[in-house]
């Protein structure tokens, strides 16, 4: 019996042994499974970098160049200060190393590595400076968990100048990674942020390479296992001039505005210039966060693009829609005058003419000519507002333009349908009035005007701006006019005015040429009214000057739109900054010529 007993406590001492084994095994097994399954891809990752690492070799973008083959937007080398935390037991004993190796504080570093991805190196340092590669390479042996990382960098030789059509660049961003035009790209990838660099990011992002180097037990690369080379992207060739651009920018420093010529019968965009502007080189290694802050935060707003964001009421200058819906409606004719005495009274309210004393009797030809406000008054009545506004939306306002930028406004063509839908209000006659002089609610872009001018210059037919010659020399065609089907009568007698305007003793008379007969017209878009600024407006409340054109009246080649913010009168402040740009637009045109001629006999 005592036996017996011995050995059942024995057996349940066996069995309890068995169980424990049986779990350890288990447990073992379990864990096993966990690190080869669950975690193998991690751990696998560890090991291989532990001796094999890849590095990404950025593949340079594709340069902008101008119409003539000048370089507008170039690719510079630059040197990034890489760590891998992965080689280091001590980050902070690390950093402070770093920093006393590169004579910098640990702040920005530590701020880079909280938003750094697993298993790979972070840029502590951008842009660095020789000095500070120099001082890292000397202390490999100290610092083996950094390294140096060459990569271009965007350089926009222009600086400010045309900053707003190519753009900037910058890392992607979470939004954009969301979205399927970025689909495939890493985090920290550099892409485009606006303007052509955003527009254009796939075309002129190239493929990046990478390098597979060995390294030894302390990180330090020993051997390069292989490399794939980066191809770079190819180049893009813009209708942009890069010295009428330069003339442009100058032209209108130290003013507020925008100005954007065109060639009249394609509608490539010739320049570009929106005032204040930015350094988009600032942006290529990263702006700094209070940098970036003054300039979001800016009223003068220098990150928007006035040319085709900008959306202003177009003042006098819209009385070149109002003339051809008369013509082409026959609500006047070449012989119809209306007589000027400086006002016009219609639902017993007074209207002013822009001369005070009166222009007297006018015909159309002279009511664009001199700016009659009351002869368009008449013209305004007798269209009503849904004609006005069909020949609006005809020479493309209203509308985007279609231009190859992105976030391009639309703008407003008012009429009686858009007030019901906006504010559930009848339209009245007494608005009619205001908007056939270009001001009440209706807003434009000045590439929209330019467009609207090209419209009269080209015999008729609306372009679509573009600014895309060639993709990697080979040549990008851009759509094709359409023409608008008006009467060659009616555009002969808009073009009687507009060179009136600037030949014939009218308003745009600070834009003449000694050589080139120049075809424009003038406007004042008004932010309050007459009787507020008799009694002296802030300087911010002036109007706005336009100043739209066309040249040379044979044979346009160049269309533009001028805008002055808060200039007063558009002869007085736009006029004679569209006369710079046509000065330098010409004259470079007859350099080419006379290059030409020479070359020609020389052969």
């Amino acid at each position: 019996m005592r036996i017996y007993e011995d050995l059942r406590a024995l057996q349940a001492r066996i069995g309890f042994l068995q169980v424990l084994t049986v779990a350890l095994v288990v447990l073992l097994l379990g864990y096993f499974w966990y690190l080869q399954v669950l975690r193998g891809r991690y751990y696998r990752e560890l090991a291989e970098n532990n001796r094999i690492r890849t590095l990404a070799i950025a593949a340079p973008r594709g340069r902008l160049l101008d119409r003539h083959g000048h370089l507008l937007v170039e690719n510079r080398p630059s040197f990034n200060l890489m760590l891998n935390p992965e080689d280091t037991d001590d980050i902070d004993g690390t950093l402070a190393r770093l920093g006393r190796v590169l004579q910098a504080a640990e702040g920005p570093m530590r701020e880079q590595l909280s938003r750094r991805d697993r298993l790979r190196p972070v840029t502590v340092k951008a842009d660095a400076s020789l000095t500070d590669v120099t001082a890292l390479e000397a202390r490999r042996l100290e610092l083996p968990e950094a390294s140096v990382e060459v990569i271009p960098l965007r350089a926009y030789p222009l600086a400010a100048a045309a900053a707003h059509a190519l753009g900037r660049v910058g890392e992607v961003t979470e939004r954009q990674l969301r979205s399927p035009e970025f689909a495939g790209l890493e985090a920290r990838a550099l892409v485009g942020q606006a303007g052509l660099e955003l527009r254009y990011n796939r075309e002129l992002m190239g493929r990046d390479g990478q390098r597979r180097v060995i390294v030894n037990s302390r990180g330090v690369e020993v051997a390069e296992a292989g490399r794939d080379d980066p191809a770079e992207g190819p180049d893009l060739t813009l209708s942009l001039d890069a010295e009428l651009q330069r003339v442009m920018d100058r032209a209108l420093q130290g003013r507020s505005g925008s100005a954007v010529a065109l060639d009249p019968r394609t509608g490539e965009v010739l320049a570009m210039t929106s005032l204040p502007s930015y350094d988009p080189n600032e942006f290529s290694t990263g702006i700094d966060p209070a940098a970036w802050g003054r300039l979001a935060s800016d009223p003068e707003t220098p990150l928007m693009n006035r040319v085709i964001q900008g959306q202003y009421a177009p003042g006098s200058v819209f009385k070149i829609v109002m003339a051809t819906a008369a013509l082409e409606e026959g609500v006047v004719s070449r012989s119809t005058t209306f007589y000027c005495p400086g006002y016009l009274t219609l639902y017993d309210t007074p209207f002013r003419c822009a001369k005070p004393s009166g222009h007297g009797f006018v015909n159309v030809v002279q009511a664009l000519t001199h700016s009659c406000n009351v002869f368009f008054y008449q013209v305004g009545v007798r269209l009503e507002i849904e004609r006005i506004a069909r020949y609006a939306r005809l020479f493309g306002l209203g509308a985007r333009s279609g231009i190859d930028l992105p976030h391009e406004a639309s703008g407003l063509v008012p009429d009686s349908a858009w007030k019901r839908r906006t504010y559930r209000l009848p339209w009245y006659p007494g608005e009619t009035v205001s908007v056939a002089i270009g001001q009440g609610q209706t807003t434009t872009t000045p590439l929209q005007l330019a467009r609207m001018t090209a419209v009269i210059a080209s015999g008729g037919k609306l372009v679509v701006p573009h600014m895309l010659r060639a993709i990697g020399g080979r040549p990008v065609e851009g759509l094709a006019p359409r023409d608008l089907a008006l009467r060659p009568e009616t555009l002969q007698l808009v073009s009687e005015g507009m060179c009136g305007v600037v030949n014939a003793g009218g308003t745009g008379w600070r834009a003449r040429l000694p050589d080139v007969r120049v075809c424009g017209k003038t406007g004042s878009a008004q932010l309050v009214s007459h009787d507020r600024l008799a009694r002296g407006a802030t300087p911010d409340l002036q109007p706005h000057g336009w100043f739209v054109a066309y040249a040379p009246a044979e044979a346009p080649r160049i269309a533009l739109a001028v805008l002055v913010e808060n200039g007063g009168s558009g002869g007085e402040a736009a006029a004679p900054v569209a006369r710079q740009i046509l000065e330098q637009f010409f004259s470079a045109e007859a350099g080419s010529q006379a290059r030409v001629a020479l070359a020609s006999l020389t052969r």
